[in-house]
């Protein structure tokens, strides 16, 4: 009887938490998108974004979107200067994307595990929408979060994004010999699992 007892709580535990929890929810604040320039051929500098927002539904459709307005380059000015030339925020106020990943494969990660895997993301910005492979590691942190980081960087291209106008536009305000086009991307991103709420 004990042990039927047992196994039965058991199976009902399982069944609860199978039902309790949905998607996962992006955790802005602890998360973050890192992006590098290079101007004079051989002058990096790291930029960021004050706001990130994303879900990933428990069907493993995922999305993310990025108000353009809170590029942080530590100059008040560039950052200004980014919003209205390069990114024309009073027309393309977010970049955002969305595409989907293998949840089954998701939900068999045991906590403190870290697995590789590679997802088509299309990313929408500047009013285009380009689909590129993005490498990243997923660990399982706890039950309920996890920890999503690029293996590698991945590159946005403004050409790809019609936005070369407006890097021209940045170099000639700074009167700079040359700003690369191409820019390297990393992230890293903690998601918690929703809870389901009551029917």
């Amino acid at each position: 009887m004990i042990a039927k007892s047992i196994s039965a709580t058991f199976l009902a535990s399982c069944i609860f938490s199978a039902s309790a929890f949905a998607g996962w929810t992006l955790e802005g604040d602890k998360s973050r998108l890192n992006f590098v320039s290079i101007k004079k051929d051989t002058v990096g500098e790291l930029h960021s974004f004050k706001e990130l927002n994303g879900k990933i539904a428990d069907s493993g459709d995922f999305e993310f979107s990025i108000p353009l307005a809170g590029v942080e380059t530590l100059i008040p000015l560039r950052n200004e200067r980014m919003t209205e030339f390069l990114f024309e925020t009073a027309k393309f106020p977010l970049a955002s994307g969305k595409g989907k990943i293998d949840m089954a494969h998701l939900n068999k990660l045991a906590v403190g595990a870290v697995d590789s895997l590679v997802v088509p993301v299309a990313i929408n910005l500047h009013g285009k929408t380009v689909t590129k492979n993005v490498a990243f590691q997923v660990a399982k942190l706890d039950a309920a979060t996890l920890w999503v980081v690029t293996e590698a960087p991945f590159l946005i291209d403004a050409a790809e994004f019609d936005m070369t106008a407006g890097v021209d536009k940045l170099r000639d305000l700074v009167l700079l010999p040359n700003i690369a086009y191409a820019v390297p991307v990393t992230v890293s991103l903690i998601f918690k699992q929703d809870v389901k709420k009551a029917q």
